[in-house]
């Protein structure tokens, strides 16, 4: 008779047991399809918060972390996406979708070496052209071009249409000073997605550099036709302003700044029409808003230095040249003007001692 209780209490404690899982498993299901439904409508934040709940309610389903860490990354909340996926791999350290996301996340927070760890592990087992130019994309933040080229050309060799990769090889020989090839493959990425955007204003760029700006301007106009977005006034500043054509680069930044208060880029944009404007005071009030913004982007801090080098603020430019060499180690650039803010104080310690 005892064995036959002991048995039965047996049972019913496993029944209970069954029965809350049961529980759990219900509540988190209930709380994953509200969190779905509020995704799909657009109400992303409220979603965010029924993913986490679905979370709370079965920890040991990794379901909901896959779906929340994508809302925060889509809300570019990417310091709560990498920990929804970091708790994502304790429950599966193989699951390769999370491990895409993960690298764009640790891209997006300034992590571009892990990033690029992340999509060598997944292009192991899926190689794609999409995945390629993800390890590019990663690849151009390390300054590694000839990696990134290898991957756009890996991405081409899969799609020979591949705009992103199109986009990326021309965009790299913009930057490497080779016009022609540039303007090869910024066409052809236009061959692939006629009209878009970001293709025509760095088509619009490189024909600014080479003299041809009727056409520039043209391409300009059609990019702002396509998508009327801050990036595109953006260039076309930077453009005005190899011709220290002050008054239109300053306008195009301000319409730059209406469409995106928040972008980071434009203050910097400012500060280096400060510079060339020798009101260097400004010019470091502008580089400080933009890294208040975006304080883990190196050339931000570049650019106050060279501010402050100019208004003989020789201290503070070291401060900011260490914090740009932290963020970026392998910067040439930062290591010059560092040697040479040492040279000028060297010469202004020599002269105070001379007199």
């Amino acid at each position: 008779m005892l064995v036959l209780a002991l048995a039965t209490n047996l049972l019913c404690g496993q029944d209970q047991v069954f029965q809350e899982k049961a529980g759990f498993e219900l509540e988190s299901q209930n709380y994953f399809e509200q969190a779905e439904e509020l995704y799909h409508s657009g109400e992303k934040e409220m979603a965010a918060e029924s993913y986490s709940l679905a979370y709370a309610a079965d920890p040991s389903d990794p379901k909901p972390l896959y779906n929340l860490a994508l809302t925060h990354f889509e809300l570019e909340d990417y310091g709560k996406a990498a920990v929804a996926l970091e708790k994502l791999f304790l429950l599966n350290p193989t699951d390769t979708a999370a491990m895409g996301l993960y690298g764009h996340t640790l891209l997006q927070c300034g992590k571009a070496a892990e990033a690029v760890a992340c999509f060598d592990v997944v292009l192991y087992t899926e190689a794609t052209d999409a995945l390629f130019v993800d390890r590019a994309l990663a690849n151009i933040s390390l300054n590694r071009t000839n990696d990134a080229m290898r991957d756009f050309d890996e991405a081409l060799r899969l799609n020979p249409h591949n705009f992103e990769a199109c986009l990326g090889k021309g965009t790299v020989y913009r930057d490497l000073n080779q016009p022609k090839l540039a303007i090869a493959w910024l066409e052809k990425a236009l061959t692939a997605r006629p009209g878009d955007a970001s293709a025509l204003s760095n088509l619009a760029i490189v024909k600014y550099q080479v003299g041809e700006k009727e056409e520039a301007m043209d391409c300009f106009r059609r990019a702002l036709q396509s998508a009327k977005i801050s990036e595109i006034y953006l260039k076309r500043a930077q453009c005005y302003l190899l011709e220290r054509n002050f008054s239109d680069a300053i306008a195009d930044a301000r319409e730059a700044m209406l469409l995106d208060g928040e972008n980071p880029a434009v203050y910097a944009f400012i500060g280096d029409v400060e510079i060339e404007k020798s009101d260097y005071e400004a010019a470091i009030e502008s580089f400080g808003v933009a890294i208040d913004l975006k304080p883990d982007q190196a050339d931000y801090y570049m650019g106050r230095a060279s501010a402050s080098i100019k208004h003989e603020l020789y201290y503070e430019a070291v401060n900011d040249l260490y914090r740009a060499l932290d963020l970026k180690p392998f910067s040439t650039d930062a290591r010059k003007m560092l040697q040479d803010v040492y040279s000028r104080i060297d010469a202004e310690m020599l002269g105070q001692s001379g007199r």
